[in-house]
């Protein structure tokens, strides 16, 4: 009686652990999906945030690919040059500075992985940073000067 009981109570764990784990990954998934909105150049990507300096460290490193019609904006807490390096990235990509009023400043269009340890930084200051697939800023008919919407910013 008493080792079914202990079976009993790890098969219970188990299950819980699971419903915890499940619940998770659930919610990391709908936070995925329900992300910004860019508006720029007559498209509309979505956007992960990256406002902590964990997240900005980070940024893209590590991953695969940029899937279609996603991005990643970095939201800095004051305006500056901000520089960008292409450590551990996987595929290149288009950096695009922004200044406090949304407005295009400067871009590094297709920063290649090849490129690190290149440093790139703006001709002027910037508040936040998109980074977009290689591409986008010439495919999307971008310039210095346009302006990016950010819904909810």
């Amino acid at each position: 009686m008493k080792k079914y009981l202990q079976i009993l109570i790890v098969v219970g764990v188990f299950i819980v652990v699971a419903i915890l784990l499940t619940r998770q990954t659930l919610l990391v998934n709908i936070d995925k999906e329900n992300l910004p909105h860019a508006r720029l150049g007559g498209a509309t990507i979505k956007v992960e945030i990256a406002d902590t300096q964990d997240e900005q460290t980070l940024g893209l490193s590590g991953r695969e690919s940029l899937p279609n019609g996603r991005g990643m904006l970095f939201v800095f807490q004051e305006l500056s040059e901000h520089m960008f390096w292409m450590k551990d990235m996987k595929f290149p990509i288009d950096i695009i500075w922004l200044a406090e009023n949304f407005k295009i400043v400067d871009v590094k269009e297709n920063a290649t992985p090849e490129s690190y340890p290149d440093v790139f930084l703006p001709t002027e200051k910037a508040r936040y940073v998109l980074e977009v697939q290689a591409g986008f800023f010439a495919r999307h008919r971008l310039k210095l000067g346009d302006k990016v919407r950010i819904d909810g910013l």
